[in-house]
C-alpha cells in the first residue's frame, strides 16, 4: 500500500513538472514573443507594395499602417502574428486618420492641391489663421473676371466656405502715354497727372495739363477709341483773369470820366 502512495506521488510531481515547463514555452510569454516587431512588420508591407510606410501602430492583434505609394495614400491593417493582410484601403490625399494625432495639419502643397481642385484658377494669396482654435487656410484665387475667397480646414483639408466676387475691370486699350499725348494736341503744354475713370458703360481718361501761358485744363479722353470728349479749363485762372479785365476796365471809365469832368471845367471857364 506504500509502495502505491509513493508511485501516485511520483506520478503526479511529474504531471506537474510537465504542465509547468509547458506553460513556460507555450503560455502568456511565448505568444507576445511570436509578435511581429513594428520593423518586421514594416518590411514585411513595405517589399509587399512597394512604397513608404509612413504610420505605424500595435491594435490589439493587429499592426495599422499607412502607406505612400506613387503619391496615393492607403489604410493597411495586418495580423500582428503571421503578417496576414486584414484589411487595404485606399485613401483620398485628403483624408487623415481619425486617430491619427496631428499638430500641424496638412501640408501647404496639400492645401494648394485642395483649392485648385474646387476653384480652377491663380491661388493669389494663402496665409494660416486660428478660427475657433482650429487651424484653418484663407486664401484668394483669381479667375478670369473673379475673385473667390476660400477657408480650408488645415488638419483635414475639408471646405469650410467659399466666396466669389466679380472683378471686371473696366475695358481699355489706350495706354497712359497714348492720352497724354492726344491730350497735348488739344492743350499745348506739359501733363500734370493722368487718372482713369468709368462712367456709366465709358471708360475715360482724365489728363491734367499745363498749358504754355500758365493755364491748367483737364482733357477727357476715350479710353478705348482714343476720341477727346471734353477740354475743361481751370475756372479759377479764368476768374482772375475776368478780374483783371473788369478792373482794367473800371480804371479806363474812370480816366474817361475824369476827362469829361476836366473838359466841363474848362468849357465853363470859357463862358466866362
Amino acid at each position: 500500500m506504500k509502495k502505491k502512495g509513493w508511485k501516485w506521488l511520483i506520478l503526479c510531481v511529474f504531471l506537474a513538472g510537465v504542465i509547468f515547463i509547458g506553460w513556460n514555452k507555450l503560455g502568456p510569454s511565448k505568444a507576445k514573443a511570436e509578435f511581429l516587431t513594428e520593423k518586421e512588420a514594416q518590411i514585411l508591407v513595405e517589399n509587399r507594395y512597394q512604397g513608404t510606410v509612413t504610420q505605424i501602430k500595435l491594435a490589439g492583434k493587429q499592426y495599422h499602417m499607412k502607406l505612400e505609394k506613387q503619391k496615393f495614400l492607403y489604410l493597411i491593417k495586418i495580423d500582428a502574428t503571421n503578417g496576414k493582410i486584414l484589411f487595404l484601403q485606399k485613401l483620398d490625399n485628403k483624408t487623415i486618420l481619425p486617430d491619427e494625432p496631428s499638430s500641424t495639419g496638412l501640408s501647404e502643397e496639400k492645401i494648394k492641391a485642395i483649392i485648385l481642385a474646387e476653384v480652377n484658377g491663380t491661388i493669389a494669396s494663402l496665409e494660416k489663421l486660428e478660427s475657433n482654435g482650429s487651424p484653418i487656410y484663407k486664401a484668394v484665387v483669381t479667375t478670369e473676371g473673379k475673385q473667390t475667397t476660400i477657408t480650408v480646414n488645415a488638419l483635414t483639408g475639408s471646405i469650410l466656405s467659399t466666396e466669389a466676387i466679380n472683378i471686371n475691370e473696366p475695358p481699355k486699350s489706350l495706354t497712359e502715354s497714348e492720352a497724354g499725348q492726344i491730350a497735348i494736341t488739344q492743350v499745348k503744354g506739359i501733363v500734370d497727372h493722368i487718372w482713369l475713370e468709368t462712367k456709366g458703360d465709358v471708360t475715360y481718361y482724365l489728363i491734367k495739363v499745363k498749358s504754355q501761358n500758365g493755364q491748367e485744363a483737364v482733357v477727357q479722353v476715350h479710353a478705348i477709341t482714343g476720341k477727346v470728349l471734353s477740354v475743361t479749363w481751370d475756372d479759377r485762372k479764368k476768374e482772375d483773369e475776368n478780374n483783371k479785365v473788369d478792373s482794367k476796365a473800371d480804371d479806363d471809365q474812370k480816366i474817361d470820366d475824369k476827362k469829361k469832368d476836366d473838359k466841363k471845367d474848362d468849357n465853363k471857364h470859357d463862358d466866362n
